[in-house]
């Protein structure tokens, strides 16, 4: 499947850098932009990158179950991946609360 048109790029592309920077000692988190440089591409648009994120998080799980990479590995992304994503959320509340109290 196409994840980006823009640059080309589809889920088996990201499923082999994946495998790629998940072998790395201290892998660094997966996020769409580490993934895109890691083959060398660029979003153009930015279009592609909520599909490349849940791509991203689909793929990791996947190459856990199958073994393809360190459960280890899988593991600190995992946690990353939801200590930013508990970011993101308390930052939208923050952003409604002040909009609500204007």
């Amino acid at each position: 499947m196409i994840i980006c048109s823009c640059s080309v790029i589809s889920d088996r592309d990201i499923e082999k850098a994946l495998v790629e920077i998940l072998a790395q000692p201290n892998a660094p988190l997966p996020t769409p932009g580490v993934v895109y440089r890691h083959m060398a591409k660029s979003m153009a648009c930015c279009g592609c990158a909520p599909l490349a994120v849940s791509t991203i998080y689909a793929l990791v799980e996947k190459l856990e179950r199958e073994g393809r990479v360190s459960p280890d590995a899988c593991a600190t992304a995992k946690l990353k991946l939801v200590r930013l994503d508990r970011r993101r959320l308390e930052r939208n509340r923050q952003r409604a609360a002040l909009i609500a109290a204007e």
